[in-house]
């Protein structure tokens, strides 16, 4: 028997085929699911550009919302979800979100991300500088505060990075001038800053003409600060930096003399202009130092030897006690011991080197001698209460030969001081008996066996000063900084000295002296420029 088709079973496969389920198309044995139906989830977050998104439950998946916070999952099915969007250094509201896809794409689910941010903060001390202060940052981001009257300052709302503190206050310099500080997923402090006074300076302004003769000439500045400048092309020149205080200008040249000497300043809450000197060609140059390098030039020749044994003096000359530094030459004088004898002029011993309390310095022209002209030197003395015996002075040329070996008197062929020939300017001589004198020795003023000789006593103090003195066949006559000492000496009533001379700059300790103040020891003779002219 043909078998026959169930009429039924052709009437569900031909519902099967065309994908529609009727209830009873299936026997007891069969069963049948539904085919999948794929939705998608979509949503915004506000600021969460480059944002992780995660979705998890009924399927799980990650993403990454675009630059404009978008983003989506696809080919989800029913069910129940969580999205939690995540990124470093942000947090977002709400932190996550629970959704249900049922039959229908969903969108709409959105967010809002917020920067997680943090502080710096720090302190200006002291106060008095602090306060009011501007403090700029810099760098990840940019802004500015401005600290409280404690000093106390901050900024809020930083995101991680690198910045820049920097404060500032009219009148004061911080210490750092800045700091680099790292946010890194914390709040920052104890950036603090210490203000110094910045003082307020002034200038001294002024012009040394005709500026033919003027130009390149050197001015030194001392008092409550010392400086030293030189003029332009002009003439001009000036002092930079100064406070208030009390100050002099003194201007030398190799090629000219200038009027006035030297002028007092004073600063007071403002810059001093017209500060100004007249120059005038000096053509008769014979003899200019100032001090220049690390060295003494070869005019000069270095004493290294006791000092005179015959007026009882303490010291050893030392070399090392004569520098030249910043154009200055200093002499410095110290407490010893040290070891030190004299010679004759062929080297051999003179008096046997023994042990001297006291070290110091002592130079003398090496060969140059003159008869007649002035000597113009710029000089800081030490303090009287040294006890020091610090002098500048001119000795017969008839010693010049002996002295590097020994400065008694009275050998060879340099005479004795009761002797004719024997001649002495002490134009700036300092010791206990005075501060300062111009003194002048030779026979025919001390007299046969004569121990004194006439001098002439002026104050000087402890700043530099331009010493002059003029020398002439009829007197001599000493000015300091240009003004008259009230010391002279003028024939007929004095004999002036009328054969060559040279000079000697050194301190001598003991003698006239008298015992220094080992308590104000090292002290120091200094000399900024010598200069020699005659008529």
């Amino acid at each position: 028997m043909r078998p026959t088709i169930n009429g039924r079973l052709i009437s569900c496969l031909l519902i099967l085929i065309f994908g529609v389920f009727v209830a009873g198309c299936a026997g007891p044995n069969n069963s049948y699911s539904p085919a999948f139906q794929a939705y998608t989830l979509a949503g915004t977050i506000t600021g969460g550009s480059g944002a992780t998104v995660t979705v998890s439950g009924a399927a799980s998946a990650t993403t990454t919302a675009d630059a404009s916070g978008n983003f989506s999952f696809s080919s989800l099915g029913n069910g129940s979800y969580t999205i939690t969007p995540s990124k470093a250094g942000y947090s977002f509201t709400p932190a996550n979100r629970a959704v249900t896809v049922n039959g229908a794409n969903l969108t709409g689910v959105n967010f809002t991300a917020t920067a997680i941010t943090y502080s710096i903060s720090g302190i200006l001390s002291p106060s008095a500088g602090g306060s009011g202060a501007t403090v700029i940052l810099s760098g990840r981001s940019a802004a500015t505060t401005i600290a409280d009257s404690g000093g106390s300052y901050s900024f809020s709302g930083l995101v991680n990075g690198s910045y820049t503190v920097t404060p500032s206050n009219t009148g004061y310099s911080f210490t750092p001038g800045n700091q680099t500080v790292t946010i890194n997923g914390a709040n920052v402090s104890g950036v603090n800053f210490i203000a110094s006074v910045v003082p307020v300076t002034y200038t001294i302004f002024g012009t040394i003409s005709p500026a033919s003769v003027a130009a390149g000439a050197t001015l030194t500045l001392s008092g409550t600060s010392n400086a030293i400048t030189s003029t332009d092309a002009n003439g001009n020149y000036s002092f930079a930096a100064l406070s208030n205080g009390s100050y002099t200008i003194t201007p030398t040249s190799q090629i000219a003399t200038f009027s006035p000497t030297s002028q007092a300043v004073t600063i007071s809450n403002a810059s001093v202009t017209g500060v100004n000197f007249t120059a005038t060609a000096t053509a008769n140059v014979i003899f200019y130092d100032d001090f220049t390098g690390t060295t003494l030039s070869s005019d000069w020749t270095v004493i290294s030897r006791h000092g005179e044994y015959g007026q009882n003096e303490t010291e050893c000359n030392i070399p090392q006690q004569v520098s030249v530094a910043d154009s200055i030459l200093t002499i410095t004088t110290a407490v010893g011991p040290a070891t030190c004898g004299d010679f004759n002029i062929d080297g051999s011993v003179r008096h046997a080197p023994s042990s001297w309390p006291y070290i110091t310095g002592d130079i003398q022209w090496a060969s140059l001698n003159f008869t007649y002209g002035t000597v113009t030197v710029r000089a800081k003395f030490p303090d009287k209460s040294t006890g020091l015996w610090p002098a500048i002075w001119l000795l017969g040329s008839n010693c010049q030969n002996t002295n590097p070996f020994t400065a008694d008197v009275g050998y060879d062929t340099c005479p004795n001081l009761t002797t004719s020939n024997y001649t002495e300017i002490d134009m700036v001589e300092c010791d206990l008996n005075s501060w300062c004198q111009l003194a002048l020795a030779n026979y025919a003023n001390t007299g046969s066996g004569g121990s004194s000789y006439p001098d002439c006593y002026y104050s000087v103090d402890t700043n530099f000063h331009v010493f002059t003195l003029n020398w002439t066949a009829k007197s001599i006559t000493m000015t300091v900084d240009g003004q008259p000492t009230g010391c002279s000496f003028s024939s007929p009533a004095w004999t002036i000295p009328s054969t060559p001379m040279f000079l000697i700059i050194q301190t001598q300790t003991g003698g006239s002296g008298g015992t220094p103040n080992n308590a104000l020891l090292p002290a120091t003779l200094q000399v900024d420029y010598v200069k020699v002219t005659q008529p």
